[in-house]
């Protein structure tokens, strides 16, 4: 093939291509951005909409669309419609773009002429939620870092109680971070006299109102930019909201507990701080100081005794007693800022938080049906007075007792008596096999071999009393069974052991005569031979 064949060839084929693409070129460009359409790469609004253009909406001629600039179109119309009224503030804080003002001077709502046709329902994007946003921090001005007048003047008081707000506040986690006396009661921290530091202009509110609290600390702990650098949760307002508490306090009941009343007003604790008031065995009293008062109670019907029965109980001994942080405390069970009683349906899941093993196997017990009559966690354990299970609740007839439920000749009671006696019986093994080791080692033998054996049962018995919870008498067999197999391996090492050892001291009784009936008539015979010697002398 020829040279100039091929360029003339290149030639038509490219003259081809121009002819095909400039229509659909020509085309795409008067088409323009598909309407409705987003702003990305789009900033030219009037190019379009001033005229008409390419049959975009022409801008509505009233009052609120007059002189506008491209920034002002994008600044309303930052989505396909107006901004939905009423709306969040995010991003929309210049009113007066969108919204004129009254004789007055106060801002109203006027109607919005919609940007297009309004997408199919297929199209549009679901409404967005108003969200409640917290109350900001009174302030309103920077403050000046290390000068605070306020505390200056209240550290000087007579009155005992508002010098001391100033010494507790020195001792909180506020004052480490620099969140000040304004932050929460506003004013002017830096001002020389009280007048200046409490004029209107400087937003001094004072005591904030009971019902203004929560919000109040939501404006800096809802805050994800302000608490991310603490590592704090930023959900505590909005669980706070939807718990009792919030609840009621929405209904302004001012009875109920706020972040003041737990956490306090002005020596505010880090949380793992022993003289917190939300420490976790701190915790019980705290709620104790509204839910053991008989008379702030009394409207709403709750009973007062659950501090002194959590005393009482496993729990509280553990916790109060023991400092055994493992053992729950009321927010454990009822929660903290979202604080609720747990339904009697959802009791086994609260204690299955901490007893998985047990929930398990509760779970698959004929207890675990739907039935609304079916027992749960509490109604063997107690609430509030969680007792110390023992195998003695399968027998009579007394609260907490199978007895209580079943009569004594029916099947249940059966099973109940057959895990009574197999549970007991690998108990007292077990019990028996330790005293045989504490024996041993009494003796000052070495038992590490024994105490080990003593482990593995330990385990299969922690395993039984487990597996109790599911009312399968095989199941709970197996394991006593293989508890009592290695007790009593343990048993006989010990006698073993024992037994060596009487040996070793009766041996040894012996040896230590025989050596003594050796020794006396040696000793006679050299008497004998020190007389001789002593006779030749002379």
């Amino acid at each position: 093939m020829n040279k100039p064949f091929v360029r003339h060839l290149g030639f038509a084929l490219v003259i081809l291509l121009v002819v095909l693409f400039i229509p659909t070129f020509i085309t795409a460009q008067e088409e323009g951005p598909p309407i409705p359409h987003q702003l990305e790469k789009r900033g030219d609004c009037l190019g379009c909409h001033a005229e008409g253009k390419l049959g975009a909406p022409i801008i509505p001629d009233n009052t609120t669309h007059v002189d506008q600039s491209n920034d002002t179109c994008q600044d309303c119309h930052k989505h396909v419609t107006p901004p939905a009224i009423p709306h969040t503030l995010v991003g929309r804080e210049n009113c007066l773009q969108c919204h004129e003002t009254n004789e007055e001077g106060a801002v109203v709502n006027i109607e919005v002429p919609p940007a297009q046709e309004a997408p199919s329902e297929e199209e549009a994007e679901p409404a967005p939620t108003p969200m409640v946003e917290p109350v900001p921090t009174p302030v309103t001005y920077f403050k000046i870092q290390g000068v605070n007048t306020c505390l200056d003047c209240h550290l000087t008081l007579e009155d005992d109680h508002l010098a001391e707000m100033a010494t507790q506040w020195q001792r909180s986690i506020h004052a480490e971070r620099d969140v000040s006396c304004v932050d929460c009661h506003g004013g002017d921290s830096a001002a020389k006299t009280k007048e200046e530091a409490k004029a209107p202009e400087t937003g001094y509110i004072g005591i904030p109102a009971k019902t203004d609290i929560p919000a109040l600390c939501g404006s800096c702990h809802a805050d994800v930019v302000a608490m991310r650098q603490y590592d704090l949760p930023t959900d505590q307002y909005a669980k706070y909201q939807e718990s009792v508490h919030g609840l009621r306090l929405a209904e302004s009941d001012l009875n109920v507990a706020t972040c003041f009343d737990c956490h306090g007003g002005h020596q505010i604790l880090k949380a793992n701080d022993p003289a917190s008031t939300v420490y976790p065995s701190n915790v019980p009293t705290t709620c104790a100081n509204c839910h053991a008062d008989e008379e702030l109670m009394a409207p709403y019907d709750i009973p007062t005794n659950q501090f002194s029965l959590y005393k009482q109980s496993v729990h509280g001994h553990a916790l109060l007693d023991n400092q055994d942080f493992r053992a729950p405390n009321c927010a454990t069970c009822h929660g903290t800022h979202g604080a609720a009683p747990p339904g009697f349906e959802e009791v086994a899941n609260v204690c299955g938080s901490c007893h998985s093993a047990t929930q398990d196997n509760y779970l698959k017990s004929p207890h675990a049906s739907d039935d609304e009559l079916s027992p749960k966690c509490v109604n063997c354990h107690g609430r509030y007075d969680v007792s110390e299970p023992s195998e003695a609740m399968y027998l009579g007839g007394e609260a907490r007792h199978c007895g209580e439920c079943h009569s004594p000749d029916s099947e249940p009671s059966q099973v109940a008596q057959t895990l009574h006696d197999d549970l007991t019986a690998a108990a007292g093994s077990y019990e028996e096999a330790e005293a045989a080791i504490e024996e041993v080692r009494g003796l000052g033998m070495l038992v590490a071999q024994m105490e080990g054996r003593l482990r593995e049962a330990n385990t299969d018995l922690v395993s039984a009393r487990a597996v109790q919870h599911t009312l399968n008498v095989d199941a709970v067999q197996l394991r006593t069974d293989e508890v009592i197999t290695i007790t009593n391996e343990v048993k006989a090492d010990a006698q073993a052991a024992i037994a060596e050892n009487l040996f070793r001291r009766q041996a040894m009784i012996i040896a230590i005569v025989a050596i003594g009936i050796t020794i006396v008539p040696l000793y006679l015979i050299k008497r004998e031979l020190d007389q001789q010697l002593e006779e030749s002398d002379f």
